[in-house]
């Protein structure tokens, strides 16, 4: 604290706003070092002034600001609750959604122009999309909202479907767009999505034991390590064709199983 300090008539000119912004700065710098002279201010400053200022600065504060994915949810008629604690996923805001976007237009274009090679690109990387934004949706490490959530009205069992339905529609949504530049038609741009479900349910079935991340993780590592198998020779779209579908079908009746029946250690 220095050894200069306000006088009466100094304090007055601040209180009500008769000095100029130099000294008025050198004076509030003053005030936030100086216990006696915030003391000597205090009762020259109006109540109803200061209320009214903290009643601004809360409302900006404390007032949400909905962000571009709360407000799309909104106009799809998403109640505001949901949505805010939707678009509170690391997954479900638009860097998220942009890199996985941009992710899924290369493969789509390099499928146009690699035939079945570019296609099984396409085809590895679509279901993985999903797996990668269900992982970071929820969980005490992966959601910067998690303290919230458990706060919400809402168990974490139905939190959590209610992100994981939302991130898979956004990136399956992606996906569809840029199954639209596969060649093949419509097998080989819905091909992936049997695919994406059965890794999805998984990697939810696991979440009920292990930490969602290390799931997405490792259930994302199993799918890539299965594809490069099955490819040692060559590009081959067995794991896509009717058995392949059959087999991923299989994979999400019984991960729904798993997360129904452990339902209450997602809490």
């Amino acid at each position: 604290m220095s050894a200069w300090h306000l006088d009466e008539d100094l304090t007055a000119r601040y209180a009500g706003g008769d000095l100029n912004p130099t000294l008025a700065a050198s004076v509030e710098a003053h005030l936030l070092a100086c216990h006696p002279c915030r003391t000597l201010l205090a009762p020259r400053v109006p109540g109803e002034r200061l209320d009214r200022v903290w009643a601004e600065i809360a409302d900006v504060v404390d007032a949400p600001v909905p962000g571009p994915v709360e407000r799309l949810l909104g106009a799809a008629g998403v109640p505001e609750h949901v949505g805010r604690l939707l678009a509170a996923a690391a997954s479900l805001r638009l860097p998220w959604i942009a890199a996985s976007a941009v992710a899924l237009l290369f493969a789509a274009l390099a499928s146009a122009e690699t035939t079945r090679w570019g296609l099984l690109v396409f085809l590895t990387l679509a279901p993985i999309v999903p797996v990668a934004g269900v992982a970071i949706a929820y969980g005490r490490d992966g959601d910067p909202a998690h303290e919230i959530g458990l706060a919400a009205p809402y168990s974490m069992f139905r939190l959590m479907l209610m992100r994981a339905a939302a991130v898979v529609a956004v990136s399956s949504a992606l996906a569809l767009a840029a199954g639209l530049l596969l060649p093949g038609g419509a097998w080989t741009s819905a091909a992936w999505l049997l695919p994406a479900l059965a890794l999805t349910s998984l990697t939810l079935a696991l979440s009920s034991r292990f930490d969602p991340r290390l799931c997405g993780a490792a259930v994302a590592a199993a799918w890539l390590v299965v594809i490069a198998m099955t490819n040692l020779r060559g590009p081959n779209l067995a794991l896509f064709d009717s058995a392949g579908q059959l087999g991923y079908l299989a994979v999400v009746a019984g991960s729904v199983i798993v997360i129904v029946v452990r339902r209450r250690e997602f809490s």
